[in-house]
């Protein structure tokens, strides 16, 4: 996984983590708290993360504090995810995935952390995936399923 992609994840993880253990008011105050955390953050930057975790604000008794959206998706890895893929194809026991070089194993942990039941396993190089299907009955459902998951087109 790259430095950046690593960034990007440890701060949203770490962000998920500070609203889903206390109540945060506002965007200054999660600024300080990531900064008590070894992170340092713009609040523009700040504001892309909260949209792509599907933050809202909630009304409590405490006032409005932010929460994780039941219907919010982790977008930011998925959107940097699939500019990383080349291409994905198979033969009839076997899905490969391409990426850019030194991508691969980022890719690859992606995919693995989602725990996809059709999927037996991935093995990564420093810009190959190969993916092996739980039944080549399904490869083409498996693919589509990757494809979703990547956003790839």
């Amino acid at each position: 996984m790259t430095k950046k992609l690593q960034d990007i994840y440890k701060r949203h993880s770490l962000i998920k983590s500070l609203i889903t253990t206390q109540d945060v008011f506002n965007q200054t105050q999660l600024v300080k708290l990531l900064k008590q955390n070894g992170i340092k953050v713009t609040q523009a930057t700040l504001s892309r993360d909260l949209t792509e975790l599907g933050v809202v604000r909630v009304p409590t008794l405490k006032g409005v504090v932010y929460k994780i959206d039941s219907n919010g998706v982790d977008k930011t890895l998925q959107n940097h995810i699939s500019e990383e893929v080349v291409s994905i194809f198979s033969n009839e026991t076997t899905i490969v995935l391409k990426t850019f070089p030194g991508r691969a194993q980022g890719v690859a942990l992606f995919l693995d952390k989602k725990n996809l039941t059709e999927i037996l396993g991935t093995v990564a190089g420093d810009d190959t995936i190969i993916i092996i299907p739980k039944s080549i009955k399904t490869i083409d459902k498996t693919i589509q399923q990757l494809k979703n998951i990547i956003g790839f087109k």
